[in-house]
């Protein structure tokens, strides 16, 4: 088959989304859901951007995360776990922030250093920080 092809197929194939992490009407996933990084020291929120994961073969679907670093990534849920009970999202794969788990390394985009993350003030304004989590 030709790998354009496969890719698209890949891309329109259903993957694997937990049951338990709800989606709004439209199919997203809820603005301003709490995510914590890897090791729990860095805090972002879900922006409602889903998208299946562009790795073929991967079963995993990208949500859209503003990091408190300043930073938006999208990482793919075979590096994360929704908590139902906290309404929360843990990095538990690959990168700090970015949950890269597909080979080869490296894991992802580094967090920047905290004397270049904006401030929470300028984050209110922010997709996915301009709601109460």
């Amino acid at each position: 088959m030709d790998p354009f092809e496969t890719h698209r197929l890949h891309l329109l194939s259903p993957g694997n989304w937990s049951e338990e992490f709800p989606l709004t009407l439209e199919g997203k996933v809820e603005e301003g859901l709490v995510v914590y990084s890897r090791s729990g020291l860095i805090e972002g929120r879900t922006t409602g951007a889903r998208l299946r994961c562009y790795s073929t073969g991967c079963p995993g679907w990208f949500i859209g995360v503003s990091w408190e670093t300043g930073q938006r990534l999208r990482p793919c849920s075979e590096g994360w776990t929704y908590d139902s009970d906290a309404r929360s999202v843990r990095i538990n794969g690959g990168g700090e922030i970015s949950a890269r788990v597909v080979s080869p390394a490296p894991l992802g985009v580094d967090p920047r250093p905290r004397a270049e993350w904006p401030s929470r003030v300028s984050l209110s304004g922010c997709k996915g920080w301009r709601v109460r989590a």
